[in-house]
């Protein structure tokens, strides 16, 4: 039994009617996770709750019921007949309101036909009025159009990033050799693709081609609070390796960042190299855990919101936590099948390439892996104020043993595949065929060397890459 008020309850006295800050908690409680309202209790000096009873139940519900479908005390009723009802706690009334947390559609949830000073949350706390910041947040994800295929008209198409771009149509390419998409002219394959619009016979980016293609200058022209920020820690220290899109090192973009932090997890986790796109094949279920979880966070994130995207690899577990509050109920995600991405292009573009297998699978599919024992914990917690999805999951690394290294041999096999086909290959074609970024090349053409495998002849332009006969018959 409930012995306390807290985030999920409430209790009012209201012995004789509505009481008139019901409809604050009332607005809270639709605007956040939902919960249950109590008239006829109260909690004494300790915070234990009280049976005071209401002297006239059903008046008092009518009451309620007339109040709820009046603009004048709230702009929309989300109630159904059984979510108000009368029941007896030691022989006293009480009436027992089960407010639902609303749906998208019809938030923000406001009263006295104020939405300013009328919109509330609820944190453990109790009721607090919200800033204008969470009532446009909550406005935004209440339209029917996603948030990110609206043209950006400020920005032209040299805001995105080219390499980025055929990096993207070769990850294509390998998935399915005959898609459309990379057949086409750049500027068809945006439009198609939804990554541009045209206003006025000129092209501009839509927010999700900035977002996967884009360059980070321009993408925070857009979106100011744009930032994804992965980390790596060990005990006792900050971090020992670290990727955030405003070191000017790299484009910044989605795409480019979730190519290099898949494959460094990929080898810190020793999955066996069988990717395809980083689609499922020849991964091991955490891995395919990890990967939702983060693409997840991606696709569902508000990145109008002032905080970015934070990703932190630690030995036992990782955590990632995005912007925004969760569009389907965690209770439905569990269940799988449902979906409501906040950024529908971005989601059709990550599923192109093999990134998102099914929609409505992200936290099902984490789910199951904890019930088979393939990751060791799973938590996901939506917090309101500011509003972000922090999730975290309970993994092992094996960064310094064997199966590291044969994931990392592995990539290096790969390599050197690469050059027996085509000695004149380049670092950047390397590095799209391997989805990873040209440090990451350099780093396994060093140890390739280093291990006496591989020795280069010629320039950079016009060389080419020997494979070194030392223990097998493998001189090119």
């Amino acid at each position: 039994t409930q012995k306390k008020e807290g985030l999920y309850f409430e209790a009012k006295s209201a012995s004789k009617s509505v009481p008139a800050d019901f409809w604050e908690t009332y607005s809270s409680f639709a605007n956040t996770f939902g919960g249950t309202v109590v008239f006829g209790m109260t909690e004494d000096d300790n915070r234990e709750l009280i049976v005071t009873g209401v002297e006239d139940p059903e008046q008092t519900v009518k009451t309620l019921w007339d109040n709820l479908n009046s603009p004048r005390f709230v702009n929309v009723n989300i109630l159904k007949n059984d979510d108000i009802r009368i029941e007896e706690i030691n022989g006293k009334n009480v009436i027992v309101i089960t407010v639902p947390p609303a749906d998208r559609q019809f938030r923000p949830i406001y009263i006295r036909n104020n939405i300013n000073s009328g919109t509330f949350k609820r944190n453990h706390e109790g009721d607090y009025h919200c800033r204008m910041s969470e009532i446009k947040e909550m406005i935004r994800d209440s339209e029917t159009n996603s948030q990110d295929t609206e043209p950006v008209e400020s920005l032209n198409l040299d805001c995105l990033n080219k390499d980025t771009i055929s990096r993207y149509l070769n990850s294509l390419k390998a998935r399915k050799m005959n898609h459309p998409w990379t057949e086409e002219s750049l500027e068809n394959f945006l439009s198609l693709s939804g990554s541009a619009r045209q206003i006025n016979g000129v092209s501009h980016p839509t927010l999700s081609g900035l977002l996967m293609f884009g360059n980070v200058a321009c993408i925070r022209s857009a979106l100011p609070g744009y930032f994804l920020d992965y980390r790596e820690t060990v005990a006792g220290e900050r971090y020992t390796y670290r990727l955030h899109s405003n070191s000017g090192e790299w484009s910044g973009n989605i795409f480019d960042f979730v190519s290099e932090v898949m494959n460094r997890i990929n080898i810190r986790l020793g999955v066996p190299f069988e990717l395809d796109g980083f689609s499922n094949k020849g991964e091991s279920e955490t891995f395919i855990a990890v990967r939702e979880a983060i693409l997840n966070a991606l696709i569902h994130a508000d990145y109008h919101m002032s905080r970015g995207i934070v990703i932190e690899l630690r030995p036992e577990c990782i955590r990632i936590s995005n912007p925004g509050t969760m569009i389907v109920r965690i209770d439905d995600a569990l269940k799988g099948g449902y979906s409501d991405p906040r950024n529908v292009t971005l989601m059709s573009l990550a599923m192109s390439v093999g990134w998102v297998e099914r929609i409505g699978s992200g936290i099902y599919t984490i789910e199951k892996a904890l019930q088979d024992d393939r990751i060791s914990s799973f938590t996901i917690d939506e917090q309101t104020d500011p509003s972000s999805v922090n999730v975290e999951i309970g993994i092992s690394l094996k960064g310094t043993g064997k199966h590291s290294n044969k994931a990392r041999d592995a990539n290096k096999l790969r390599i050197l595949q690469m050059i027996a086909e085509n000695p004149s290959i380049s670092r950047e074609t390397m590095g799209m065929e391997l989805s990873v970024s040209l440090k990451t090349v350099g780093t396994l053409l060093k140890e390739l060397k280093e291990d006496g495998v591989l020795i280069r002849e010629g320039k950079t332009k016009g060389g080419r890459w020997i494979i070194v006969d030392k223990d097998s018959n493998r001189n090119q």
